[in-house]
């Protein structure tokens, strides 16, 4: 999903104001992609793997916006500009999860009423380790 909007200006027109943005360094290059909206030339930040706030609170991304169709005439210019972006993680409350998959409890089927017959665990993967 789309997760935020990065705007370069460009004082061409037409064909020549169009541009492409990529994501070229930083901590979130498997993790975050952009593409160009082609109506407005905004460069549109997306999730491309599921985020985890436990493990990442925040990611710096260096961005390339460059000429779509470069001048052939003016490619020993730099035809291209970076900026840095760091995107901040919100903490949403996770419900509980088990410890495993599945459990195997045995019990003799003469055991008396409220014998305990072993125990299941669930963790809470929130940093605050809701009750």
């Amino acid at each position: 999903s789309s997760v935020g909007r990065i705007k370069a200006v460009d004082a061409d027109v037409g064909r020549n104001a169009e541009m492409d943005y990529t994501v070229v360094g930083g901590d979130g290059l498997d993790v975050f992609d952009i593409s160009t909206d082609r109506n407005t030339q905004d460069g549109i930040l997306s999730v491309k793997k599921p985020l985890d706030y436990e493990k990442k609170k925040s990611y710096t991304l260096q961005i390339q916006v460059q000429n779509a169709h470069p001048d052939t005439r003016f490619l020993s210019m730099d035809s291209k500009d970076m900026t840095t972006v760091r995107v901040s993680v919100e903490d949403v409350d996770e419900p509980p999860q088990f410890e495993k998959i599945s459990y195997i409890l045995e019990v003799k089927e003469d055991a008396a009423v409220g014998t305990v017959i072993g125990s299941v665990s669930a963790v809470d993967p929130d940093i605050r380790r809701s009750p």
